[in-house]
């Protein structure tokens, strides 16, 4: 599913190594918890070489269980693990697994009472199911949050291009390559943008330019879905990348 989810190009990848990327077939069920787990293992890996990695996205409850933390109810859990924790809460103090906490996952550690023994085992054990690797080798998440906020039109007409642009890299072919594999059209990757139209013009239910605008119109819909969504992070830095200098901006978010 290369074209239709924008992948990376091989001279872009091979320009700047690119993570999270070929996880899984189209096929395989996947979700926000093991994208969790897989991008905290890549953030540690690029740490663990001293190098800096940069988050870009993208759907806002994958980049929040990164980031952020999933929400204790929505989150895996391990009972062994959670017993064990609770016992050293008990002989050691809550203050103790709250340091070990800040040390792996920082963000998290701000949100809770380093007092509240019980919250303070329970984001620990997340933190620790995420990686399944000891606090020394995890990634701290933290550095600045940038946000890109063009003009309305000015995105419009970008996602109106890239759609079009889609069709000139071969999204057709690939869609008919995916639909002769026998993947159901219900699958949560076949309802990434556009596939659903490209799928329906192959079977001949609609034209191409009839595809071509309602992938555009379920593309601008959803950039205005991320938007409602990223504007409640208060840590966010909003700037408009058609209004400014780009150095400064490249100088913030490698800071």
């Amino acid at each position: 599913m290369d074209i239709g989810t924008a992948k990376p190009t091989a001279a872009e990848r091979a320009r700047v190594r690119h993570h999270c990327i070929d996880l899984v077939d189209p096929g395989e069920p996947y979700d926000a918890a093991r994208y969790q787990r897989d991008a905290r293992a890549a953030l540690a890996d690029i740490a663990a070489r001293g190098k800096t990695a940069y988050v870009v996205g993208g759907t806002g409850l994958y980049v929040r269980a990164l980031l952020d933390g999933l929400g204790l109810d929505a989150a895996p859990t391990d009972s062994a693990l959670r017993a064990t924790l609770e016992a050293r809460a008990t002989a050691e103090g809550a203050a103790v697994l709250h340091r070990e906490l800040a040390a792996i996952d920082a963000a998290a550690a701000e949100r809770v009472d380093p007092r509240n023994a019980r919250r303070v085992v329970r984001y620990l054990e997340l933190a620790l199911l995420a990686g399944r690797v000891p606090a020394e080798r995890s990634a701290t998440i933290g550095g600045p949050r940038i946000g890109l906020d063009p003009p309305r039109a000015w995105l419009d007409e970008r996602i109106g291009a890239r759609v079009r642009s889609m069709v000139d890299a071969g999204v057709l072919d690939e869609t008919r390559h995916l639909v002769e594999r026998g993947l159901d059209p219900r699958l949560p990757s076949m309802s990434g943008h556009g596939y659903v139209h490209w799928a329906a013009h192959l079977r001949g239910e609609v034209s191409l330019e009839a595809a071509i605008e309602a992938t555009a119109k379920d593309v601008r819909a959803y950039s205005r879905r991320q938007m409602t969504w990223f504007r409640k992070d208060p840590v966010i830095r909003w700037v408009d990348p058609t209004a400014i200098d780009p150095l400064p901006l490249l100088e913030a978010v490698a800071a």
